[in-house]
């Protein structure tokens, strides 16, 4: 089992991306944001992304690939989905610091970041034990494979 606690790790120059756990199918990532910290406008190439607010609240706006721009915050507990094929940005508007958890499936590929992605950490965790809503999140999208275009930003 993985204690967060030790993971968490700010910076003040930029956010800070800890590796949890990374296979040929998964990549679990922790993040850790000061107030004021955002991520570039990206995409995720072929992967899914879910980002799971555990503390504070992240703003992410959503660019997707039918041109339309939405923009949510997520407060602690919201699980936010990023579909193959949308870009988008996060960041942390809020006056107090933000960590979030965040899984691609398949792991990400760093040349289609365009920006430094790199882990913070030279850790990689064998064994994760993940709350049961992210088995379910997953479960569900394995269920609207027919709907891939449909946003649904937040459950």
């Amino acid at each position: 089992m993985v204690n967060l606690d030790t993971l968490t790790q700010f910076k003040d120059s930029q956010y800070a991306r800890h590796l949890i756990f990374k296979s040929s199918h998964v990549e679990i990532l922790l993040v850790c944001w000061r107030p004021g910290q955002k991520s570039p406008v990206h995409g995720h190439g072929n992967a899914d992304g879910l980002m799971i607010i555990l503390q504070g609240e992240m703003t992410n706006t959503t660019f997707t690939k039918n041109g339309q721009k939405i923009t949510t915050v997520w407060q602690s507990g919201a699980i936010g989905h990023t579909p193959v094929g949308d870009r988008h940005e996060v960041i942390n508007n809020a006056n107090t610091d933000a960590v979030s958890l965040h899984i691609y499936a398949p792991p990400l590929k760093r040349d289609l970041q365009g920006a430094d992605m790199g882990y913070n950490n030279a850790v990689e965790l064998k064994e994760v034990n993940l709350p049961e809503q992210v088995f379910q999140y997953f479960l569900g999208l394995s269920a609207k494979q027919s709907s891939k275009d449909a946003i649904d930003p937040v459950l």
